[in-house]
């Protein structure tokens, strides 16, 4: 298969291929020698999904208001272009429009070198030029996602590149400009504000649902994993030996908030944070003890 726009992604999630199917054919694409893209001008491709289906034992929120009837593509696919790392260098992509891009195969390229000097034009759902702030990239993709987790819906929004494509800055970004990741977080904690309940009150069943204890059972849960040890309270992930420090970082938050929650909802928030490196999981939320050598 040949991806040509994001039109083809959507038509493969609704016909009998499987999410794993087709980005196993776009990584293929963009490993092909002869794929017409140049390795100085890189396009980030950023799917976004959004679910409707509920499942499990979660209660259901109070649904949405507005105009239920619109149809709405179950998949978006956007298309981030990063600058050129040499003002001079050789441009093989031209953004079109707000929607559209085209190709054209570098000079060093095999298609080229064979004659077959064909360009090609690509459409997304939007293309961000290389001027796009990391602002305008989640206002533009992540912010409806979190409108919509916030009332009740589950959404998916990853990131797809080549190798320093841009996907690690768009996803985390720095401390003066974050990224999607810490953006999300921001107006999810902006928004809940005294919402938010207090730690315990609804723990994860391990089924895909929530329990709900009382706030006297939780006040006990809370001050035995107080008293606990941090050394009981770890497990045994392994993790990477070097460590940063980030006492003198400020970072800049986005104050970004969602309106129209329900008051009498309550909302707890689990996250999971890890990073896949040399065939490990690290869990990169995980406390750990200062180890002192016995040497």
């Amino acid at each position: 298969m040949t991806v040509n726009d994001s039109r083809d992604i959507i038509k493969a999630t609704q016909t009998k291929w499987t999410r794993s199917a087709w980005l196993t054919d776009l990584v293929k694409y963009g490993q092909d020698t002869n794929a017409p893209y140049c390795k100085r001008n890189f396009v980030l491709l950023i799917p976004k999904f959004s679910f409707n289906n509920r499942r499990g034992k979660t209660p259901k929120k109070t649904p949405r208001r507005g105009n239920q009837n619109k149809t709405k593509d179950p998949v978006e696919v956007y298309s981030r272009v990063r600058p050129l790392e040499d003002s001079n260098g050789e441009v093989c992509l031209k953004i079109l429009s707000s929607t559209a891009v085209q190709l054209t195969p570098p000079l060093t390229s095999h298609a080229y070198k064979n004659g077959n000097y064909k360009e090609s034009t690509h459409t997304f759902k939007y293309v961000f030029g290389p001027e796009s702030s990391q602002k305008a990239i989640f206002d533009n993709i992540a912010l409806a996602l979190i409108d919509d987790l916030l009332h009740g819906k589950n959404g998916l929004l990853f990131m797809y590149g080549i190798t320093n494509s841009g996907k690690t800055h768009t996803m985390q970004g720095t401390t003066q400009e974050g990224g999607v990741l810490p953006r999300c977080l921001d107006v999810i904690f902006n928004s809940l504000g005294d919402l938010q309940a207090k730690k315990y009150v609804f723990r994860p069943d391990r089924a895909n649902g929530m329990d709900v204890q009382t706030e006297a059972d939780a006040m006990m849960e809370r001050q035995k994993k107080d008293l606990m040890p941090l050394t009981q309270r770890t497990t045994s992930t392994p993790r990477r030996k070097e460590k940063e420090d980030f006492s003198n970082i400020v970072r800049v938050p986005d104050t970004t908030r969602v309106n129209g929650l329900v008051e009498d909802n309550m909302y707890s928030v689990f996250v999971s944070y890890v990073e896949i490196y040399n065939n490990y999981i690290y869990d990169l939320l995980e406390e750990m003890p200062d180890t002192i050598s016995a040497k």
